[in-house]
Order: C-alpha cells, then structure tokens, then sequence
C-alpha cells in the first residue's frame, strides 16, 4: 500500500471546492470532483453511523453503493495527473468488499426467504424455525461487518483524494468529454462481451451485473458534459437491466446460501422446495434481463462523435 495510507489520519480539514468566491461558470471537471467528492463522504458517514448506531441495513448498501460508484469511474478520472490514485483505489476496492458477505445474508433474510415462506412456506417443513435459524446467522454476519468496518477507515483515502483535486491543473470541459466519450464506450463494449457469454450461471450472471453497474456509473458521471437529454434513455433502461440482474443475483445467492446457513446438506430435502422455486424465479428475471438488453442495445450511443 502506498505510504500516504499507511497511517491513521482524523477527518480531512482539505475543502472539498477548489476555491472560495468563484462566481463563474462550473467547469466539466468541477462537476466530476464534486460527484465522486459527494459519494466518498457518503460512504463516510454511513460508516461512521454503523459504528455508532444500531445496524441498519440500509446504511450498508449505502456504503458499498457509494464506494462501488467511485471504483467504477476514479481510474477514468485519474487520468487527468500522473499519479493515477492507484493506491486510493486499491483500498476503496477493499474497503467495498470486505463487507459483501453481509449484504447477501440481508437479502435473503429480509427480502427472499420471507418471499418463499409468504407463497410457499409450508413446503419448507418450519418455515419459523428456518426464518429464526438464518436470522441468528445474520446477527452474528453483522457483527463481522461491524469488526470489518472498524478496520478500514476513510478519512486518509478522502482526504488524498482532496489533495489530488487541490494540485491537478483542471481539464478543459473538451478533455473531459474525450475521456467521458472513451471511458463510455469501454463500458458499453465490456456490457455486450459480457451479455454475449451468458449461460445461466450464476458467475456469468454477477459479471453481467458489475459491467452493468459501471456503464451506469459512468454515464451517471459524465452525463453534464452531454446534451441534457441525451443519456435519459441509457440510464433508464439500464437501471431496468440492473433491477432484473439484482434479483436473479438474489435468488440464486439464496438458493447457494440457505444450506449453508441452516447447517444442513446441499440436498437437504426440507430445502428442495426453497431452492427450486428460487431457481424458477432467478430464471424468469433472468428472462427479463434479456428483453431489457435488447432495449438497451436499440438505444443510440450519444456519446460518439457522429451521433450527434
């Protein structure tokens, strides 16, 4: 790890505008610096809440969305300077996935299972027993989380990030439209390679998921330097790729975690119900998420030079 995040730093005092009093027009990388300025403190205080407060779910997605919104895009915008951040993303990345694990056990505790036993609960034998057996499980996977959270603090990657921001030389609005215009259409180009190799898997599936969530990411970044109505479409139908993609991850995560978590075999025959109804449901979104790429496929790509 780079030495400038080797040691505990408090909160950075470094202002996160460039300068105090400017009256003119914000330039396209003003707008950039705030955005990913914006998801990192985010990320930050979600943080510093889970420590303090009772866990909230939603606090966690809000930290690993935040942090997932910056690793998607700060390796485009670095290439603004000759240090290229490689360290700050390098710890954010760890930072994002040390508490992963917790966030598929909420998603089956609190949104799946209960789903299954609402419809189908009889067929799972003790649907209460089950429900209770995988609530212990996750009370304690929110005590890891909370340990995890302890170690990776973000006030030094925040405040190398300010001080990054603070000794650039600003990109012209035309700089930053040629690197939005590359780093959109890399994006676009690893969706389709991605979307091409789908065989129903589960791997393949989560790789599809991510290149969405970056494309996202990345249009969502650099839509300012656009006409205003261009990237409308791209982020609406991606957003509806992304929600049938999530819930074929979830269902096929529950299905992979629930033996696991309830202390019984792969075949255990009081879970055969759960896991081929989630099957069927991962399947059926999964279905969606075809027709809604082919959407997205139809749509034009604003961001090249002769779509204009």
């Amino acid at each position: 790890m780079n030495a400038r995040l080797q040691h505990r730093g408090t909160a950075s005092r470094v202002s996160s505008g460039r300068a105090r009093g400017r009256t003119e027009r914000q330039s396209a990388f003003d707008c950039i610096r705030q955005s990913l300025d914006s998801h990192m403190t985010k990320a930050h205080d979600a943080r510093k809440r889970l420590l303090e407060e009772p866990y909230d779910a939603k606090l966690l997605h809000a930290w690993r969305v935040s942090l997932r919104r910056v690793t998607a895009t700060l390796k485009d915008v670095a290439r603004f300077s000759d240090d290229d951040l490689d360290d700050v993303l390098r710890y954010l990345r760890q930072c994002r996935e040390a508490t992963g694990s917790c966030r598929d056990i909420d998603i089956l505790s609190d949104a799946t299972l209960p789903a299954f036993i609402g419809k189908e609960g009889a067929r799972l034998g003790d649907p209460e027993q089950m429900r209770q057996t995988v609530s212990d499980r996750q009370q304690e996977a929110h005590r890891q989380a909370v340990i995890a959270l302890k170690k990776h603090d973000l006030a030094v990657p925040l405040q190398a990030w300010r001080h990054w921001v603070l000794s650039l030389d600003p990109p012209s609005d035309s700089a930053v439209r040629q690197v939005a215009a590359a780093a959109i259409e890399e994006r676009f180009g690893t969706l389709k390679k991605r979307a091409a190799k789908l065989d129903g898997g589960q791997k393949r599936l989560h790789r599809l998921r991510t290149a969405t969530k970056k494309l996202r990411y990345t249009i969502e970044l650099y839509q300012h330097v656009f006409p205003r109505q261009s990237s409308a479409a791209w982020l609406k139908q991606l957003a509806d790729l992304q929600g049938h993609l999530g819930q074929a991850h979830d269902y096929m995560m529950g299905s992979a975690l629930l033996p696991s978590l309830a202390g019984s075999g792969e075949e255990g025959p009081q879970l055969k119900p759960f896991r081929r109804w989630a099957k069927r449901m991962a399947f059926d979104a999964s279905k969606k998420s075809v027709h809604s790429l082919t959407r997205l496929e139809e749509l034009r790509p604003y961001w090249r030079p002769h779509a204009h």
